[in-house]
């Protein structure tokens, strides 16, 4: 009692404040009873006229929490002082240099900062049945490189609350520090077994109470430890624990513009960071993998290995706002969806760009604008979920060079070491707009030893043998002289030797189209040799592009 006297004597006005609002929002009544029977006493001037306690001295504050001598009223007063304190710790933590932080405590801040913090990770600390741990000094809690990742399960009550049934806390070196069943207090309306796999049975066998975690996790908290978890606000909510320094996962990485309020899931964290997936499609939580999971991402972003912006699904940027995409199907048919199976996307050797998950609600059509009206670009889509990939397909690997090069978005590498980037788009459902984001890859093409480099970066022009075996139609023939016509165009832009030539074979062809049955052998050569003649252009293209890459390569530029 008299080390609390002490500190009260010493505390700042705003915490005597503090504590004088909350005494008189729960009526709370010391020797001398309540604020307002105390100033009568006290005041013989102006007595209970003046009530607000912003308006009285620090000295009046401290006599009135002097009258109080329980012991849960004063432990009241001591979790407000040290709310106050952890907070003001906060606060130095975060402005102190940042040469001098660790390195989790730079992400704490980053937690800290976030837009979304104040709202998430205000508590209500004051009630009886939570625990609030101290930061200590912050000298040494600046230093410290201690870690501990939570993840707790829950069930519904009757009353509507939830009440924690499963905690599990792992160390830096994802070893088990606690992985308990907690027994329940209140009858239980919803067991949610499809979410986490815990029934009624499984809790008959639980040992601990709500108190003795509580008691676990403050000795686990001590020290300056940083607390990680995905969306924790949650789990500390279960827990009734207050811990002021905290790296939440659902916060820390970075979203594309105007999305800091989206938290993506943890298992599309995983995937997108770690890459792999936490769980399959329909499995139940396990806790103790989804706490390793959180020390795993914190892990990876400390090790620089992931500093990009990560792409949202697209329910998660329409859902929320009410939006009800249309179903996959029908989105992708009534954009021309081209369907091609998922293990051929890697197969294709003349793919030249990849994109990788793009929303459902971005249709082809949209994609196909990023490029160029005149490009020879073609895509190529294969649905995977919420989200479809698909194969950018170009005549030659200089114009996907192009392509690649004038996509604004932040670049960077994916975890094989290919170029690849960020790519956000505002999309529109009816009145309502987001934005969505997904990845371009840059495939490159494998050259094995006894092949050319320049021969495997030409377009490889084959007919099959079943298009031979069909018999020929007046539409064939007529699809064939165009495709003369545009393989000519295409060789006229490569040089004004190829214009001159092309120009006497024109003259040919033009001949030719004057007889009644035109000879279709004629036509297929044609094709024949202005393919191998585009081919050998390409070639050269191809090489000179190369030559150009290690230039620029060994310049630095």
């Amino acid at each position: 009692m008299e080390k609390i006297r002490k500190i009260l004597a010493l505390a700042e006005k705003e915490v005597l404040i503090d504590i004088v609002k909350n005494v008189q929002k729960r009526k709370m009544k010391g020797a001398k009873g309540e604020w307002k029977e105390f100033l009568v006493e006290y005041d013989s001037q102006l007595g209970d006229s003046l009530l607000d306690p912003n308006k009285r001295p620090p000295a009046c504050l401290v006599a009135f929490l002097n009258t109080f001598t329980k012991e849960q009223d004063l432990e009241f007063f001591e979790k407000i002082m040290t709310y106050h304190s952890n907070r003001k710790a906060i606060e130095q933590l975060n402005k102190s240099c940042i040469d001098v932080q660790s390195s989790p405590q730079k992400l704490a801040s980053l937690t800290f900062e976030h837009p979304e913090y104040p709202k998430c990770f205000s508590f209500p600390s004051y009630d009886e049945d939570w625990v609030m741990t101290k930061i200590g000094k912050v000298s040494k809690a600046i230093k410290s490189t201690r870690m501990l990742s939570v993840d707790c399960e829950m069930v519904l009550c009757e009353d509507k609350t939830e009440s924690l049934v499963q905690v599990c806390v792992v160390n830096r070196n994802l070893e088990v520090k606690l992985n308990e069943l907690v027994k329940l207090d209140k009858p239980v309306l919803d067991y949610r077994t499809q979410i986490h796999g815990i029934n009624a049975k499984d809790l008959e066998r639980a040992t601990c109470s709500l108190e003795d975690i509580q008691k676990s996790m403050k000795k686990l908290l001590s020290d300056g430890v940083v607390l990680i978890g995905h969306s924790l606000d949650k789990d500390l909510k279960a827990l009734k624990v207050d811990h002021s320094r905290v790296i939440d996962t659902s916060l820390i990485f970075k979203y594309p513009e105007g999305h800091t309020h989206k938290r993506p899931s943890l298992n599309h964290l995983c995937k997108t960071v770690l890459g792999y997936d936490l769980r399959e499609s329909g499995a139940p939580h396990n806790c103790l993998a989804d706490a390793q999971a959180a020390m795993k991402l914190v892990l990876a972003k400390l090790e620089n290995k992931f500093d990009v912006v990560i792409p949202l699904k697209i329910k998660e940027v329409l859902e929320s706002d009410g939006v009800i995409p249309l179903k996959r199907k029908k989105v992708l048919e009534s954009d021309g969806f081209v369907p091609m199976k998922s293990k051929d996307v890697f197969e294709i050797e003349s793919v030249e760009l990849f994109f990788h998950e793009v929303p459902i609600a971005v249709p082809q059509k949209q994609l196909r604008r990023l490029f160029p009206e005149d490009s020879t670009v073609k895509l190529q889509a294969s649905l995977t979920g919420d989200a479809y990939n698909s194969s950018a397909v170009f005549k030659d690997s200089m114009e996907a060079c192009n392509a690649f090069e004038s996509f604004k978005g932040e670049e960077g590498k994916d975890s094989s070491g290919v170029p690849q980037k960020l790519i956000s788009l505002d999309i529109k459902y009816g009145k309502r707009a987001g934005s969505v984001s997904f990845y371009v890859h840059k495939v490159l093409k494998k050259v094995s030893s006894d092949k050319n480099p320049a021969d495997e970066g030409s377009i490889q022009f084959e007919e099959t043998k079943e298009q031979n075996k069909k018999p020929i139609k007046n539409s064939d023939q007529r699809d064939q002289v165009k495709e003369i016509q545009r393989l000519k165009k295409d060789l006229s832009d490569r040089s004004p030797a190829d214009k001159r030539s092309i120009q006497v074979e024109e003259t040919k062809d033009q001949n030719k189209k004057q007889k009644k049955h035109s000879d279709q052998c004629d036509h297929d050569e044609e094709i024949q040799r202005l393919k191998k003649e585009i081919k050998g252009r390409e070639s050269e293209l191809t090489k000179a592009h190369n030559i150009m890459a290690d230039l620029i390569k060994k310049r630095g530029l």
